[in-house]
């Protein structure tokens, strides 16, 4: 599958979902992410914040901000996008972020600026295949910015309804896999 079919069919597929088989895998994707072993071990969390038809991330930085009050030390700093590169930058609260790049949910001007060096970080994508392949949305933010710091300790993770997992899609060089793909069924890779 070309990347560009993927994109069109996965848009297709997560537009079709019924609200409930939504929620039904958007709760068990959180359940298998949240058992985890690497979970409960980083002291960092690099999600994106989700938008539109997305797998939802913000119930699970909530359900952080939640456990960083019962005394979990965790830090949480999502992307902003300023022109072709993409940053991370630290929040502490929900009404920490704004629309920004697209519409989508970004961190505040005074979020402080971090480098995404440990931890884990999730990965958004609209197609996955069954040897870690991803197809994004075709900007290659995430690409760049995991050039930007090989060799880290990062756990890149990402997350994915059941369909959105297929047998093949084409891959370049400079295309970073995640190490690990959850989906509502079990944990890809």
């Amino acid at each position: 599958m070309t990347k560009k079919e993927a994109r069109e069919i996965m848009k297709k597929l997560r537009r079709e979902m019924s609200d409930q088989e939504r929620s039904r895998q958007n709760q068990e994707i959180r359940e298998q992410l949240l058992a985890d072993p690497v979970w409960r071990e980083v002291s960092w969390f690099y999600p994106f914040v989700s938008y539109g038809t997305e797998v939802d991330t913000k119930e699970l930085i909530r359900g952080l901000f939640a456990e960083q009050k019962q005394g979990r030390r965790i830090h949480v700093a999502v992307p902003r996008v300023a022109g072709r590169e993409m940053d991370f930058y630290e929040i502490h609260d929900m009404t920490d972020l704004q629309p920004g790049y697209q519409g989508i949910l970004e961190p505040a001007e005074y979020c402080p600026k971090v480098e995404a060096t440990e931890g884990m970080m999730l990965l958004p994508g609209l197609a996955f295949d069954r040897e870690g392949h991803r197809v994004g949305y075709g900007g290659g933010y995430y690409d760049r910015y995991l050039a930007r710091f090989e060799g880290t300790s990062l756990h890149l993770y990402a997350v994915a309804y059941d369909f959105q997992i297929v047998d093949h899609i084409e891959a370049e060089e400079h295309d970073i896999p995640p190490h690990r793909i959850i989906t509502s069924q079990n944990k890809h890779n």
